[in-house]
């Protein structure tokens, strides 16, 4: 597909090109994605060794496909904690700053919590400890079930480390738990997707506070997804009467400050 002349940028901190067809990623670029963040996943990883090459597999490969697609790559590696591999966590731990050599990696993501298992609770603490030793931002995973109750666990976890709010992203945020993540200080992130926030929602919460530490995100690649998020939430914010700077804000200039916020 041919690449249109396309004057509005778009930054994507959460896909995962790993779920996506070549083709879809030449669409998303023709519609304006010029940069994205492809994130590690569960990925039926059911162990250590599995795990890493998951993250080889994004590092080595996945980033060659979005640049063919002419999509800036870029890649948050983590152990998500949709399946923690039972042996083999520290060994992982150690390997991981090696991967930030790659100047292509850019963050720790997704981690989070699923269950809230002490387990996973002991996982999410020593990621968010090695980022804040790394210097590097954090993409968090919150789930559907039980959002509130595990969006507060995070936060509480988050204030027991070093790694400044400000550097964090808690995405997949809803209605509920918007105001307090931001209050917290983290970065929101409202992803686009079935079963996420509805791009109108989007455009009055954005409305009501401003743009600032907010992101809209697509969560592409995971589960069903709808390609022309982020082009349909731009299409709801101008519908919104938000200005055009308003949607270059949450849309390119946020996720890449973002990035920059160590």
């Amino acid at each position: 597909m041919p690449h249109a002349s396309v004057v509005f940028v778009f930054v994507d901190l959460h896909l995962h090109a790993d779920g996506i067809s070549s083709s879809d990623l030449e669409t998303l670029a023709y519609f304006g994605l010029k940069a994205a963040v492809t994130c590690a996943r569960d990925a039926g990883a059911g162990s250590a060794d599995e795990l890493r090459r998951h993250w080889d597999e994004l590092v080595q490969n996945q980033t060659q496909r979005l640049k063919l697609a002419g999509i800036r790559p870029l890649v948050a590696l983590a152990l998500p904690p949709n399946r923690i591999p039972w042996h083999g966590v520290d060994d992982l731990l150690n390997r991981l700053p090696h991967y930030f050599d790659d100047p292509r990696v850019v963050a720790l993501g997704e981690l989070g919590l699923i269950d809230g298992t002490p387990r996973e609770e002991d996982i999410f603490s020593r990621q968010l400890k090695l980022a804040a030793r790394l210097r590097r931002p954090v993409i968090v995973h919150t789930p559907h079930r039980e959002k509130l109750l595990r969006t507060k666990r995070l936060l509480a976890l988050l204030q027991e480390t070093a790694l400044p709010p400000g550097s964090v992203l808690i995405d997949h945020v809803s209605e509920e738990t918007f105001p307090l993540v931001r209050g917290f200080g983290c970065w929101a992130g409202l992803t686009l997707q079935p079963g996420g926030i509805e791009p109108k929602a989007a455009a009055a919460l954005i409305s009501r506070h401003g743009a600032e530490r907010l992101v809209l995100t697509s969560d592409i690649g995971e589960g069903a997804t709808d390609l022309l998020a982020l082009p349909k939430a731009r299409e709801a914010l101008r519908e919104a009467g938000l200005s055009e700077e308003l949607s270059h804000r949450v849309l390119s200039e946020g996720p890449l400050a973002f990035l920059k916020s160590f």
